[in-house]
């Protein structure tokens, strides 16, 4: 049995958004939490008071990185972090990366040196300036990241990336997903007479929602398709705009629960996720696939592939709007490759399941060797 551990999980973000940093990060707290062990989460500021043991210790600003709007930490307040430190005598301590100097670079220093440290990096880069800024922050953080016991990074490309611009070379462990709960949806699908396309994600540019819309106008036949669009964000309007002026069959959910994405993928014919860049794992593409979706596509971007790669058919280039309406019109075509695929990622999707990630984690928290000076 794994002895009781105190825990840190360390966040430069607010928790207050469900992006899929936030969601793993909650996801194996709570399950580390559920099996016994005293879990921390260490952020800058959070308005949520529904998890336990929460602590706010910095003040932040929102900017634009890596095609999302994050908030990071410019002022910490080090008498709060070394009385954290003191109070609670973490075993563990795992920093949600890249990280920042000014937040979690000053909770390593200020850390007990027999505390292991875990790094979990989560990005590959969206445009010129992500990577760039990254391997800026690599010369920054050059003393914090010697104080890592275990590395690991959500996808393959992700490691490379991590190697390359991080200086730190480690393992993969990918982004959990909580197969108990949308697997439980699987057997809830209802039966329709309309072929159902859901898509779930923020609308922003690289989510390609438009290109999605642009593709939807193509195919024959709309009258038996219904796209399904959840969530919000920048695009929601002009997405809206589209589909008016052109007379699209298009439900536009807004935000959405995790109880009501999950009804909505259980019940996709076609789940289908069209980013164009800067993803490093992708999951929503697991959700969906323990959800039930019949089927789910991706645009084939590093991460999405990396997913997806046992299906190259299942890949499309979502800037190219006939290609994805032919890829599109594939699936809705043949019953039998939706179902064939369907099934095999259904399959799949189990090793991505929380209780088996944080199995690992419980191994490598338990038996990693502390790094004594750095």
């Amino acid at each position: 049995m794994t002895k009781k551990m105190t825990i840190g999980y360390i966040l430069d973000d607010t928790l207050d958004k469900p992006d899929g940093v936030q969601q793993a990060m909650l996801s194996i707290g709570e399950t580390m939490r559920a099996r016994g062990h005293d879990v921390h989460y260490l952020v800058p500021y959070t308005e949520r008071i529904d998890i336990q043991n929460i602590h706010s210790l910095a003040r932040v600003i929102s900017l634009r990185f890596n095609g999302n709007v994050v908030r990071t930490p410019i002022w910490s307040s080090t008498k709060k972090i070394k009385k954290i430190i003191d109070d609670t005598q973490f075993d563990v301590l795992h920093v949600q990366a890249p990280y920042s100097p000014l937040f979690a670079g000053r909770i390593l220093n200020a850390s007990n040196k027999r505390t292991v440290v875990a790094l979990t990096f989560h990005i590959l880069p969206y445009n010129w300036f992500a990577n760039f800024g990254t391997k800026i922050l690599r010369t920054i953080v050059r003393r914090t990241n010697k104080r890592v016991n275990h590395p690991y990074a959500v996808s393959e490309p992700s490691a490379s990336f991590m190697h390359r611009s991080f200086g730190l070379q480690g393992s993969v462990l990918p982004n959990p997903v909580d197969y108990a709960f949308f697997s439980s949806y699987a057997t809830k699908k209802q039966i329709s007479k309309k072929m159902k396309i859901v898509f779930v994600g923020r609308f922003v540019r690289r989510k390609g929602v438009m290109q999605l819309l642009r593709a939807f106008t193509i195919l024959h036949d709309r009258g038996n398709i219904e796209l399904i669009m959840c969530g919000k964000g920048p695009l929601l309007d002009e997405a809206k705009s589209y589909a008016s002026s052109h007379n699209l069959n298009v439900i536009f959910t807004g935000f959405v629960t995790e109880e009501e994405k999950a009804n909505y993928l259980s019940n996709a014919d076609i789940a289908v996720f069209p980013s164009t860049s800067g993803e490093s794992f992708g999951i929503v593409l697991a959700e969906a696939m323990a959800a039930g979706s019949t089927v789910v596509l991706g645009g084939n971007n590093p991460g999405y592939a990396s997913v997806l790669h046992s299906w190259p058919e299942v890949l499309f280039d979502p800037n190219d709007s006939s290609k994805f309406a032919a890829k599109l019109q594939q699936f809705i075509d043949d019953e039998k490759l939706r179902t064939t695929i369907g099934k095999q990622q259904q399959e799949y999707v189990k090793q991505f399941d929380v209780q088996k990630i944080c199995d690992q984690l419980e191994r490598d928290y338990c038996t990693t060797s502390v790094k004594e000076a750095y």
